[in-house]
C-alpha cells in the first residue's frame, strides 16, 4: 500500500477524521483545528484513532498547544508526535456526527461524507498558526504538509481576521443568523481546550477547561 501517513515527521498535517486516520494513530497528542465549529468539538473527538490526547484549536490557542507539546515531552523524555487536523466543512457526518440542521439551507450537506471535508481557509490558517508556535519552540520536524499551512500562516498573518470574517464558512454561518460564531472565533481563549485525555492519563487539570 502507498504510504500517505507522513510518518517520517513529527509535525503533521491533515483534513478531517479520514486524515487523522492516515497520519495520527502513532501520535501522542491530536490537535482538532475547528475556528467554526458546525459540529461540537467533543463528537468530532470521537471520530478520532484511539490513545492519542486530544486537544481543540481556534485562532488564539496555538501558544497552549505548543506548551502542552513541549509539557508531554518532558514527562515522556522523549519527542512528541504531533498531528495537526484541520476539520474543514461538512467533516461531521463522517462516522455519524450530527452537522447542524439550519446550515442545511446555507449549503452545508448533511450526507454522510467517506472522504476529506471541504478546504476551509479559516482551519488552515489556525492549523498554520499551530504549527509555526512548534517551530518557535524548537519543534520543527514539520512535514512538507504541515510546512504549507505554516506558511499559509506566515504569510498572511496580517489579513487572518479578513480573511476568516470573508471565508465561506463565515458567510454560512451569518446567513443563518448565527454571526455571533464568527465573532467569538476572534475572541482571546484561555488555557489548553482539552477533548480527550490520552489513553491511560488524565487531562492536566491545571490548563483543562471545556470546549
Amino acid at each position: 500500500m502507498h504510504e500517505r501517513g507522513q510518518t517520517r515527521y513529527q509535525v503533521r498535517f491533515g483534513w478531517g477524521a479520514a486524515g487523522a486516520a492516515r497520519i495520527a494513530r502513532d501520535a501522542h497528542l491530536v490537535v482538532w483545528v475547528d475556528v467554526l465549529p458546525t459540529v461540537d468539538p467533543r463528537t468530532a473527538a470521537g471520530l478520532l484513532p484511539d490513545g492519542p490526547e486530544v486537544v481543540l484549536a481556534g485562532l488564539g490557542d496555538a501558544s497552549a498547544v505548543a506548551d502542552r507539546v513541549l509539557g508531554l515531552q518532558s514527562d515522556r523524555g522523549d519527542r512528541c508526535i504531533v498531528a495537526v487536523i484541520a476539520a474543514g466543512i461538512d467533516d461531521g457526518p463522517v462516522g455519524g456526527g450530527a452537522v447542524d440542521p439550519s446550515l442545511e439551507g446555507a449549503g452545508e450537506s448533511t450526507s454522510d461524507q467517506a472522504t476529506s471535508p471541504d478546504f476551509a481557509v479559516e482551519d488552515l490558517l489556525a492549523a498554520g498558526a499551530v504549527v509555526d508556535a512548534l517551530a518557535a519552540r524548537g519543534i520543527d520536524a514539520s512535514s512538507p504538509e504541515a510546512a504549507a499551512a505554516c506558511a499559509a500562516y506566515t504569510g498572511l498573518r496580517r489579513a487572518v481576521r479578513h480573511l476568516v470574517s470573508a471565508s465561506v464558512s463565515a458567510t454560512m454561518l451569518e446567513s443563518v443568523g448565527r454571526g455571533e460564531s464568527v465573532a467569538r472565533a476572534f475572541a482571546p481563549t484561555t488555557g489548553l481546550r482539552t477533548l480527550r485525555a490520552g489513553a491511560g492519563r488524565r487531562a492536566p487539570r491545571e490548563q483543562t477547561r471545556r470546549a
